[in-house]
């Protein structure tokens, strides 16, 4: 069976450096851009109530560190206690799963591209469309072939460390066939946390 068509964004999985550990931060007002859940984020240079302002990680992440990844939204009282999403040019307070080394983020693939065994040591950038309003959810997902530079072995913002092993995440054994929509495991090495580490 195939696998379903599903960007969504990055999704924490796990820690080898310990638990999963979230901060907040804070959205500009004056940000024109809405965030979802599973949006990769960079730092906004600015802060707001003594926190780090974030805006979305540009696809490109050659000349900007990747700050962490969205997983939720905190309501600002009742009447938003069901906010699934940041809307455009609005102050929130955003819930951010930081890209400290060791954490691994699930991510579809982009396109019809797909991913093979042998892109598994590369290295890739993030893609998206806009996020969707309805779910809250991103629809970013990891450039497998759209960029120039997809798969490099010493540039891009993610290392591709395997695929998510489950029942229902198919892939050829076929270490250069690519498999569509597959579910991969990632690791962020152009992070803010690490100093710069890994940018080429």
């Amino acid at each position: 069976m195939a696998n379903a068509t599903a960007d969504y964004g990055f999704t924490p999985v796990k820690a080898y450096s310990g638990e999963l550990r979230q901060i907040r931060c804070a959205v500009a007002a004056g940000y024109g851009t809405a965030l979802f859940v599973g949006d990769p984020v960079s730092l906004d240079g600015s802060g707001f109530n003594g926190r780090p302002t974030v805006r979305v990680a540009p696809d490109d992440t050659s000349t900007v560190m990747i700050f962490g990844v969205i997983v939720g939204f905190e309501a600002t009282g009742p009447d938003s206690l069901t906010t699934l999403h940041s809307l455009a040019s609005t102050a929130d307070t955003v819930i951010v799963q930081p890209t400290l080394p060791g954490v691994v983020f699930r991510v579809n693939t982009s396109g019809a591209t797909g991913a093979s065994q042998n892109d598994i040591g590369l290295r890739f950038d993030h893609v998206a469309t806009a996020g969707t309003a309805l779910t809250g959810r991103s629809n970013y997902a990891l450039d497998m072939g759209d960029d120039a530079t997809a798969g490099s072995a010493t540039s891009n913002g993610w290392l591709l460390i395997g695929f998510d092993d489950r029942p229902d995440n198919e892939y050829s054994t076929t270490l250069a066939t690519d498999t569509i929509n597959i579910d991969l495991l990632v690791t962020c090495v152009e992070s803010s946390w690490a100093n710069g580490n890994g940018v080429a």
